[in-house]
């Protein structure tokens, strides 16, 4: 037997065989492009993610503005507990007409951030209990997000007239 029959890459060689080892070109190609499809998906969820984080604090600062308003009416007198100023609820009365919300309702608070921050509107409505020292305040804090879309947090408290 001689030396070329003896090594199988060489007989293959001569043989004009093709060898098993490594991959072919369109493997190779179609792997990739499952790997780029896989990359592109996992950039789209961080986008989704990041939206959803920046919708989730604005949630939360607008929860912080209501809540600081209800602390303030804590500490008022019951005589200074009124309605915000040009301000029209819906027919049920059970939220703020957002196309009316003025500059001018209630109080406004901007925060910063990116693309030039976000104003949010407080907005509260007071109604006294007809048979008890009673006024139940209704605070709603409403933002437009980017696409223009009105978004609000309402916060509901009552507040007694206790005298000394």
């Amino acid at each position: 037997m001689d030396r070329e029959s003896e090594d199988p890459v060489r007989a293959a060689r001569i043989s004009g065989s093709r060898s098993e080892e490594g991959f072919s070109l369109i493997e190779v190609l179609i792997s990739l492009t499952i790997l780029a499809v896989g990359l592109l998906s996992l950039a789209l969820l961080q986008v989704t993610a990041i939206k959803g984080n920046a919708g989730a604090s604005k949630s939360s600062i607008a929860m912080d503005l209501a809540q600081a308003k209800l602390e303030l009416f804590r500490r008022d007198a019951w005589t200074a507990i009124d309605n915000s100023t040009n301000t029209t609820f819906t027919s049920a009365g059970t939220t703020p007409t957002y196309a009316n919300v003025p500059a001018n309702a209630g109080d406004n608070v901007s925060v910063p951030g990116i693309g030039g921050g976000t104003t949010f509107y407080r907005i509260w409505r007071v109604l006294p209990n007809a048979t008890a020292p009673l006024k139940t305040i209704t605070v709603w804090t409403c933002w437009q997000d980017d696409r223009g879309i009105w978004h609000s947090v309402m916060l509901v408290t009552q507040r007694a007239n206790v005298v000394s």
